[in-house]
């Protein structure tokens, strides 16, 4: 069983309780997971009470703190939704198709978010989208890419939880297969996904066009290291047939290689920010 089945049909109640103690595992994951949207949303209004009366700063976490909320606010929504429609456990239904992978998307969004208030609250400028300048398409074309690569890997994971394969060649064979289930037909799309946008990522991060004066030299490095051991990560998860432990670690890797990837971008949008206004000045 899926831990997120485990609470049946009902939000934010489970097994009929807010708290339900004395369960199995899959209630024990399923309530962590509960609790720690709880305490997410009292951190970031923690901060936002933090950062009032605090100047410019104080006023550009406020402005990022706001963007977090709105996508954590659709966390919500996204996982209430896919408990209340029953969307769990071995549903194959194409409402669930849709909402895994942009639960994952948005969860990105979130961490995004989050990643710019830590810019700003370290005195970085806001970023500003300039789609005139070739640097900020390539910004574009980095952030596009991840997004992409997450919701296909988000099929991929729902795909092996439906449909687990019993050998490597079974589940290759499978992929191929006329008569296999759409889930099951497009998780070959991720791999090759995941290893063109992985090589997109790490040559526009390090791209003279992107950054020419090595303003973002550590992430474009990190993101080159991440990609290369999520590559090994991944192979290593289609060899052991997608043990869960496996695809969390997987995931894990992803969340820090967007994390990276979305600093990259928005401190080269900020320093547009900053040439920007030296244009006006002059």
């Amino acid at each position: 069983m899926d831990s997120s089945d485990v609470c049946g049909e009902s939000w934010p109640r489970c097994e009929g309780s807010l708290f339900p103690l004395g369960g199995g595992t899959e209630t024990s994951i399923e309530f962590a997971h509960r609790l720690a949207t709880v305490l997410l949303a009292v951190a970031l209004l923690a901060l936002l009470i933090a950062a009032r009366g605090s100047g410019e700063t104080g006023r550009r976490v406020r402005r990022g703190l706001k963007w977090a909320g709105a996508f954590f606010i659709g966390e919500v929504i996204i996982g209430a939704v896919l408990v209340l429609a029953g969307w769990v456990d071995k549903d194959a239904s194409i409402g669930r198709t849709i909402v895994v992978p942009l639960h994952l998307v948005n969860t990105f969004l979130l961490l995004g978010a989050v990643v710019l208030v830590v810019h700003v609250a370290n005195g970085g400028r806001w970023p500003r989208l300039d789609v005139r300048r070739f640097s900020n398409r390539i910004g574009l074309v980095v952030l596009g890419t991840m997004l992409l690569i997450g919701a296909t890997g988000g099929l991929n994971a729902l795909a092996d939880s439906l449909f687990p394969a019993d050998s490597l060649l079974e589940g290759i064979k499978a992929e191929f297969g006329s008569a296999a289930p759409f889930l099951v037909r497009v998780r070959a799309i991720h791999p090759v996904v995941a290893i063109a946008g992985g090589l997109t990522i790490v040559l526009a991060l390090r791209s003279p066009s992107f950054d020419g004066v090595g303003l973002v030299r550590r992430q474009a490095d990190a993101a080159a290291i991440l990609v290369g051991v999520q590559a090994a990560i991944g192979i290593l998860n289609v060899a052991l047939l997608t043990p869960v432990e496996i695809q969390l670690v997987h995931l894990l890797v992803a969340d820090l290689l967007w994390i990276v990837a979305a600093l990259a971008v928005i401190r080269v949008l900020a320093a547009t920010t900053v040439e920007t206004r030296r244009v006006d000045a002059v």
